[in-house]
């Protein structure tokens, strides 16, 4: 308990810091543009690493073996897809969110719409990492889940509303290390406790009988899609000190991501030698290490568990109050955004107070995002000064998108998220004009 209590005071004492000068719009929004290709992508691939691609990813290939790779590896291939095709557009905009940007790419109605489902989206992920931190806490101090859920929410959004965007890149660089550290302690003394051989007995396998090519093609088309548009990864681009940064970053993140997803999954079969079957997906990492780990490296490795979840949570809180701010109440500065931030965080903290399990959560926010808003802003970035689009024909291609995804939500029905990404992306181009051509001087 004295150590989770003292990295907590570390968090907040570094949020701090970062506003001792005062904190400015830009410091607060997108830490004055000042970082490096190197932070930008420590700090993509720690907030990508939250709770889904530890407690969730490694309990998925408990169950399914290698293809649980894709849960992270569509994301790979998202990501790869926005710095290459989007990267050098999204820091060249000079926006503070990503819906700002759309009033120039698809027209006025479009920042609402948008805004509205990236808000509620990310609040049902933020809940997603809420739940994750509580099942790191309980065996860290002993507490119930409920006053775990608390205790972590509350320090959360404490450090997080104090430092803003430069407090959590300022975090990340340090959180991802040591999330990378516990991730390879865990896998070295997980093969030493017996899990060498489920590893040495697994085949390599892309899809199998329980991961079957369907959910494939789901992981790859939500999963991945949330990756290629994504507010709060274009918030790391426009982080950014250029556009070359933006780019560079972006690309050293996939490698990056690619290899902490290797190495989770990998840890995930190897708990089928020392976790007994039944036991929730879930609740695999943390029952392998308190039954099987000794008790010095068991804290250490739920420490950097929990800091995957911080660096995540914080960056989920974040993209949700800026976009509340600046893009829904029009008031883009420090204290409407500090307001939001407490407003969203306990609306994510009373979502998380069912229970309801973290994949579940992760999945029902992505098909209404990915559905609604990642085909229109994609095509309208990709044919920005080529097509101009009608802004109501946009906005219904995102209200039926975001509809479809919704009811693939509420039903467990993928056909309806694949039905949503189609008419989202035929109603943006069907809303496409050509440009005009410029005319002659004179005429």
């Amino acid at each position: 308990m004295t150590l989770l209590f003292a990295y907590l005071g570390a968090l907040f004492c570094m949020a701090l810091w970062s506003a001792r000068k005062g904190t400015d719009r830009a410091a607060y929004f997108v830490n004055s543009r000042s970082s490096s290709a190197a932070t930008v992508a420590l700090s993509i691939v720690a907030s990508c690493v939250g709770g889904s691609a530890t407690m969730g990813m490694a309990g998925l290939a408990w169950q399914v073996g290698t293809p649980a790779f894709w849960w992270l590896g569509s994301g790979v291939l998202g990501l790869l897809v926005l710095s290459l095709l989007l990267a050098r557009k999204v820091r060249e905009s000079g926006a503070m969110t990503m819906p700002e940007m759309l009033t120039a790419y698809l027209g006025a109605p479009s920042r609402p719409l948008a805004s509205v489902i990236i808000v509620v989206a990310w609040m049902a992920i933020l809940a997603a990492q809420f739940s994750a931190m509580a099942a790191i806490i309980a065996p860290l101090t002993g507490l119930g889940q409920t006053a775990s859920l608390l205790l972590g929410a509350a320090a959360l959004m404490a450090y997080t509303l104090a430092g803003g965007q430069a407090a959590v890149m300022k975090s990340d660089v340090w959180q991802f290390a040591i999330v990378l550290l516990a991730l390879v302690i865990a896998l070295a003394l997980t093969i030493q406790g017996g899990g060498g051989q489920a590893l040495a007995a697994v085949r390599l396998e892309a899809v199998n009988a329980d991961f079957p090519v369907s959910k494939l093609r789901y992981y790859l088309c939500i999963l991945g899609g949330s990756y290629v548009v994504c507010p709060m990864l274009f918030g790391r681009m426009l982080s950014a000190r250029d556009s070359g940064a933006a780019v560079k970053g972006g690309l050293m993140a996939v490698a990056g991501l690619a290899v902490t997803a290797a190495i989770i999954v990998a840890l995930g079969i190897a708990c089928r030698a020392l976790v007994p079957v039944g036991t929730p997906p879930e609740q695999v990492l943390s029952a392998a290490l308190l039954a099987h780990l000794p008790s010095w490296a068991s804290t250490i490795i739920l420490l950097g568990i929990f800091s995957a979840v911080v660096s995540s949570a914080d960056s989920c809180l974040m993209t949700a109050a800026s976009v509340c701010s600046n893009d829904i109440l029009q008031q883009p500065g420090v204290s409407a955004c500090r307001l939001c931030m407490a407003v969203l965080g306990v609306a994510g903290l009373l979502l998380a107070l069912p229970g309801k399990g973290i994949l579940a959560l992760l999945l029902m926010a992505n098909d209404i995002y990915v559905c609604g808003v990642v085909p229109p802003v994609f095509v309208g970035m990709l044919l920005h000064k080529k097509r101009s689009f009608h802004p109501w024909g946009i906005a219904l291609a995102m209200a039926g998108g975001g509809g479809c995804g919704l009811v693939a939500a509420l039903t467990d029905t993928s056909g309806w998220s694949f039905a949503g990404l189609a008419f989202s992306f035929a109603g943006s181009l069907l809303a496409a004009r050509r440009e005009p051509a410029a005319r002659p001087a004179g005429a």
